[in-house]
């Protein structure tokens, strides 16, 4: 089986029947007949199945599992936006949406940006026909898969809501360093790791985003558009399954193999990716999505600033939340 790819293979299209098209903007990746086709996927797909084959049975679902197991609800719901959508309140979903491409293209950029430590001095074992040795172009093809999401999530919320103003959002997002949470093993190597494990809770936790944006985005009795704005959330959501594929692949290589310590030791990488993702993950359960939880709910309330039902509808909305 091969496992060794060159960076213009891993960057590598299929060639399309027809791209993707939506309100005569183009869009990345195409059609092979009828199915949609993920941009730069015709190697990569293949090498991260192959890289997965090597691995110890289990080690996959090691790293990914808790991960799964703990995707908090979206905020506000389905029944909740339904709600204030039918009451032309339409600010809090455009806030969303506009901040979820923010973080889209936030996301990509932090891989493409960071450095790649010398991994064979900081990982024991031999690397070659691994994603480790290939992290370089897949950072490459992910970020640029996420300047495309961001450019089609915008579409889809256009398209949905026929342009609306946009708000000024901040998405919140400050960059990466400064305190030490890894400090058994070198800086570069906690560096890459966290930024690893970081995007890859996000990819895993966005399923709730994307059930939720499909179903609000193809509601027919919401949008006459919901077809279109339906179609590129499920395509953003196709394309996001090799970044959850190589960043799970590369995080279960370095758990399965000792690390280079910081004191000049060695330290077992189970240890450190399952301390990282534990940590990511309360993080991202807990303090991060209450922060979300809390700042979207005084949204809706400025939103609902001067509306005839705005009582009624405040205490419908904190209804369903429960």
């Amino acid at each position: 089986m091969r496992t060794t790819f060159s960076a213009g293979e891993l960057l590598a299209e299929h060639d399309y029947d027809r791209p993707l098209v939506v309100d005569g903007v183009r869009c990345h990746g195409g059609f092979v007949g009828d199915a949609y086709v993920s941009p730069r996927t015709r190697w990569r797909v293949p090498a991260i199945d192959a890289w997965q084959a090597q691995l110890p049975a289990g080690e996959v679902d090691a790293v990914l599992g808790p991960i799964t197991a703990q995707v908090p609800p979206h905020f506000p719901s389905v029944a909740q936006t339904t709600l204030l959508l039918r009451h032309d309140v339409t600010l809090p979903l455009v806030r969303i949406l506009t901040l979820i491409a923010m973080v889209e293209g936030y996301g990509g950029e932090v891989l493409r940006l960071l450095p790649i430590p010398p991994l064979g001095e900081r990982v024991h074992g031999p690397l070659d026909g691994t994603a480790l040795a290939h992290l370089a172009p897949l950072f490459e093809a992910h970020a640029r898969d996420e300047a495309g999401h961001e450019h089609m999530w915008k579409l889809a919320r256009d398209v949905a809501l026929d342009h609306p103003a946009i708000p000024k959002v901040d998405s919140g997002l400050a960059p990466a360093g400064g305190v030490r949470l890894l400090h058994e093993i070198p800086a570069d190597l906690e560096a890459v790791i966290l930024r690893m494990v970081g995007v890859l809770v996000i990819e895993v936790f966005a399923v709730e985003a994307f059930r939720w944006a499909k179903a609000v985005l193809g509601d027919p009795t919401l949008f006459p558009r919901h077809a279109d704005a339906a179609t590129l959330v499920a395509c953003i959501q196709q394309d996001e399954a090799p970044h959850v594929g190589y960043l799970t692949t590369a995080l279960a290589e370095l758990r399965c193999r000792e690390l280079a310590g910081a004191d000049g030791g060695t330290v077992p990488g189970r240890a450190v990716i399952d301390r990282a993702r534990d940590m990511l993950v309360a993080f991202q359960t807990g303090p991060r999505h209450q922060a979300n939880v809390d700042l979207r709910t005084q949204v809706t309330e400025r939103a609902l600033t001067g509306h005839p039902k705005r009582d009624a509808l405040l205490e419908e909305f904190r209804a369903l939340a429960s």
